[in-house]
């Protein structure tokens, strides 16, 4: 890889990384997701500084061809991202639920006050 691309790729990257921070302080996005895209940008600038850094990791973890590893890794993140947002979005409908059975009580409870007010 020629070196003017190195440098573009890292400068992208370090791009990237500020965005993300940035959205954190925008609060457009939670601090563990901040810390896994973070994690995720200094493995690739990593991957781009050290020579045959993919190649040697491939061969230590057993992988034949590098790209293997790259795709599963991919896929594995996928997954987790995948598994976590489930996660998320159940905790948020089990909140939504919960907020109209309250809503529902104390709409009864006015309906109930505005009865007995009429009554008087």
């Amino acid at each position: 890889m020629h070196n003017s691309l190195k440098i573009a790729l890292i400068v992208i990257l370090l791009m990237y990384i500020f965005i993300i921070l940035k959205s954190v302080k925008k609060k457009n996005m939670r601090i563990n997701y901040l810390i896994f895209w973070c994690i995720t940008g200094i493995i690739l600038i990593i991957a781009l500084l050290v020579p045959n850094f993919v190649d040697n990791v491939s061969k230590f973890l057993g992988f034949e061809l590098p790209i293997n590893m790259i795709f599963s890794f991919a896929i594995f993140i996928v997954l987790y991202l995948i598994f976590d947002l489930t996660k998320l979005i159940t905790k948020e409908q089990n909140k939504n639920i919960t907020l109209i059975q309250e809503i529902s009580i104390l709409k009864k409870r006015v309906e109930e006050l505005e009865k007995n007010n009429k009554k008087e």
